[in-house]
């Protein structure tokens, strides 16, 4: 009998042990990784740590970091292996599946873990005493523009390029009228307007945006609006979507705003082990309200919606969470 009953503990053991094991995301599980944003102070920085953050919490004694980084280089890296996660939009991630500028070659090895924010959509930042309230208005009076667009490369520089362009302004029109067309982060870029050295900085971020809402206390700001023919330019060539600022976002403003929007993803390589990329969904899920409040950006963030990654495919990890977890 005492044999018999020796048995059955073992046994039970086993079934536990194989029970833990097939478990997708230990409770004693570690990861090593690093994850690549933006520059410090931004949006992206501050949800690169705090991903990094959730993940210490649910797998103690895991090694995280950030790394700054530039929207088109996170793709190569993360493509690369060199980093494991990466902050971007998802309609950047698509131009480098298809091969379109400004890459060079497909990369079409990323896969989305989920949803960051939805709402990232064009602000074109213009002070009112240029007089200015459309990019007719700019091209009719051939206006002398000092404009800044957000990093090199990055996809807010794309989409506000592409934007003048389709309304008719090119760089060099600008050049032409005397002004000039250069490239900066947001801190920098709004520091230059209120020392008055130019006139309008464009970017791709979150409605209200904390930055435009504190320039408008002590700048006559506006916002510059897209014609129906610009988005639909646009909108065809990045895979942006028309959208509307509200006229209550920003208190400087008379009318809501036309423009157009993106979606800021987290993302991987597709070689990421399916159970890694599982734990560190798990580890957001399972702090989604200290998640939820990392930054402005994710506010209003509903679990349902991490999964809407398009165009974008989820990572095989991912849609098993997902799948697990509606």
């Amino acid at each position: 009998m005492k044999k018999f009953f020796t048995v059955l503990a073992l046994v039970a053991v086993i079934f536990s042990v194989a029970g833990f094991i097939s478990a997708p995301a230990q409770a004693a599980q570690k990861l090593d990784l690093a994850i690549c944003g933006g520059s410090i102070g931004g949006a992206w920085a501050a949800i690169g740590e705090g991903v990094g953050e959730v993940i210490r919490r649910s797998y103690p004694g895991s090694n995280t970091a950030y790394e700054v980084g530039q929207e088109a280089a996170n793709l190569a890296l993360v493509s690369r292996g060199k980093i494991q996660l990466g902050i971007a939009h998802a309609q950047l991630i698509k131009m480098a599946a298809d091969g379109k500028q400004p890459f060079k070659k497909k990369i079409d090895n990323l896969r989305a873990l989920c949803v960051l924010y939805k709402g990232a959509v064009e602000h074109f930042i213009i002070k009112a005493d240029t007089g200015a309230n459309s990019f007719a208005d700019l091209k009719s009076k051939k206006y002398p523009l000092k404009v800044y667009f957000n990093t090199k490369g990055s996809f807010m520089d794309i989409v506000g390029q592409n934007v003048i362009a389709a309304e008719g302004i090119t760089p060099a029109d600008i050049d032409k009228w005397g002004g000039f067309t250069k490239n900066s982060s947001m801190g920098a870029a709004l520091d230059l307007m209120r020392d008055g050295k130019i006139d309008a900085y464009s970017n791709v971020i979150q409605v209200p945006s904390s930055h435009v809402v504190d320039a408008g206390t002590t700048l006559k700001l506006n916002l510059l609006g897209m014609s129906p023919a610009a988005q639909k330019k646009v909108n065809d060539e990045l895979g942006t979507y028309s959208t509307v600022i509200p006229k209550s976002a920003y208190n400087f403003l008379k009318n809501d705003v036309p423009t157009v929007g993106a979606t800021v993803i987290l993302f991987t390589n597709a070689d990421l082990p399916d159970d890694e990329a599982y734990a560190i969904l798990k580890s957001i899920k399972d702090n989604f309200p200290y998640f939820c409040n990392i930054h402005g950006s994710l506010k209003g963030l509903k679990f349902s919606d991490l999964k809407d990654t398009a165009p974008v495919p989820l990572h095989p990890g991912a849609v098993k969470f997902f799948n697990e977890h509606k």
